[in-house]
């Protein structure tokens, strides 16, 4: 009896143990992949932004004035621009000749071609500013003649003067004449009044005709005298002048100096006025406002019958650009002649635009200190897309580095280091690492250029066997807990 109980027993824990096994190994689910193949495809890196569209470029138009401002200038300096002129005033110093609006053909919004003519005026003001300004020129180009007169005739004045002692005696010997020659005019004049008073007294009377001699003889006697005295005045400042300040060799030289100093001022003026007459033409000229390029108004500041401002009308060109911001990492990478995809996010559109300048210099605002150094870079839309506005929201991506139809697979298969790649090779369920020379590499995908054959199967990830769920890594290192040592990201082409 014993025997059987022993047996039985026996029997229940083998079968038990049995049991236990069978229920063990079916609870241990077999490991799940996650899995792609590998591929033949473009594996593209990109730097990726977001900006604004704007006017490739805008004009401010006046009357003979036009300021340009490109989308690149606006978005990091400022506006720039050139003028040519301006026809609202004369700028010579005279009174300021003022034109008027005659006609204003657009209004905003209106779209205008290239050469339409937008505005006109009438520049009678203008014509007469140039009247002025012609005037004032010859009277600068007489007062240059006038100046240099004065000066030829001071250096001769000086070449010719005779020494200090001759002056004195020149001068004393002018008074002595004069003084001789009063007294004989005095001599004269008392003559003429005694033949005067005599014949007045005379009886019988004598004509009246004789009467008015003697009263202009005595009247031209005292002219003489008064001029004798006059010129014996001069004789004695000129006797003091040459005794007491005889000119000097230094006096002499201040004299030119003054005369050439009338010279360069007159020759300054006229290059002033002739200056004055090329502004005057050029405003009597500029009758019209022209549309510099194809493009939309945007404001017009014009009254016709009312003087004309400078800025009176605006312009934007059809061209139309989007200027970003790109962070200073990215910016080595950007070069000439890269495609960028332009997303206008309003439309939902996207067109292809290449990268035709570089930037120069950091945005303004950028700050190192603060870790945001960008560089601003503008691309021009293709064409003019239809409902594209300055203003809108525009999502760009630039590719920076393209390999074209090359085997690749996700990047999350890659594992190990840079020069010691490695890839789970699915065969039969089971991985196999496998080496890999890998190419060009970004965050989707990477480039294979051995190891590896299109349509083969590699591990991605694996499926978490607590959890169910998915796990990848985009760190070379693992699977995030599946144990398949390392994968990788990454935008940039390895060294080796």
């Amino acid at each position: 009896m014993k025997r059987w109980v022993s047996l039985v027993v026996v029997l229940a824990l083998v079968g038990g143990g049995a049991w236990w096994w069978t229920h063990r190994t079916s609870a241990a689910p077999a490991q799940q992949y996650l899995s792609a193949q590998v591929t033949r495809g473009n594996v593209s890196s990109a730097i990726a932004a977001t900006g604004t569209v704007s006017a490739s470029t805008t004009y401010v138009l006046g009357f003979g004035t036009t300021t340009q401002t490109s989308a690149s200038s606006s978005s990091t300096t400022g506006s720039t621009g050139s003028t040519s002129g301006s026809s609202n005033s004369s700028s010579n110093g005279t009174s300021a000749a003022t034109n008027t609006v005659s006609s204003v053909d657009v209004s905003v919004g209106q779209h205008v071609a290239g050469g339409q003519v937008l505005a006109t005026e009438d520049t009678q003001g203008s014509e007469a500013a140039l009247a002025s300004a012609e005037a004032s020129l010859s009277a600068a180009q007489a007062q240059v003649q006038v100046a240099r007169s004065n000066l030829q005739q001071t250096r001769a004045k000086i070449a010719s003067q005779a020494s200090t002692s001759s002056q004195v005696s020149t001068a004393k010997a002018q008074l002595a004449s004069d003084e001789a020659q009063l007294a004989v005019d005095r001599q004269r004049l008392s003559q003429a009044q005694a033949q005067l008073a005599k014949d007045l007294a005379a009886q019988p009377p004598v004509p009246s005709s004789v009467i008015a001699q003697d009263r202009l003889a005595v009247a031209q006697a005292q002219q003489s005298v008064a001029r004798d005295q006059a010129a014996i005045a001069t004789d004695k400042q000129n006797v003091k002048t040459a005794q007491n300040s005889a000119l000097t060799s230094s006096s002499n030289q201040a004299q030119i100096a003054q005369a050439q100093a009338q010279v360069t001022q007159a020759n300054n003026q006229v290059t002033t006025a002739s200056a004055n007459v090329a502004s005057a033409k050029t405003a009597a000229h500029a009758t019209t406002i022209t549309a510099p390029v194809d493009g939309v108004v945007t404001a017009v500041n014009l009254t016709v019958g009312q003087a004309p401002s400078s800025n009176a009308i605006s312009l934007r060109s059809d061209n139309l650009a989007v200027v970003i911001n790109v962070a200073e990492q990215d910016e080595p990478n950007l070069a000439i002649g890269q495609k960028a995809n332009i997303t206008i996010s309003a439309l939902n559109t996207t067109v292809t635009a290449l990268v035709r300048s570089l930037p120069t210099q950091a945005s303004s605002g950028s700050s190192a200190s603060s870790g945001t150094v960008t560089f601003p870079l503008v691309l021009t839309l293709p064409g003019n897309p239809k409902g594209v506005l300055p203003g809108m929201s525009a999502s760009v991506s630039i590719a920076t580095a393209t390999a074209t139809n090359v085997l690749r697979v996700p990047t999350t298969a890659i594992q190990g280091t840079t020069g010691a790649n490695t890839v789970q090779l699915l065969a039969s369920g089971t991985p196999v690492s496998t080496p890999v020379n890998i190419g060009l590499s970004t965050n989707s995908f990477t480039e294979i250029i051995s190891g590896l054959q299109e349509g083969q199967t590699v591990v991605t990830g694996v499926v978490n066997a607590a959890t169910g769920t998915a796990g990848t890594s985009t760190t070379r290192g693992g699977f995030g807990g599946g144990g398949l040592g390392g994968l990788t990201g990454g935008g940039a082409r390895p060294g080796g």
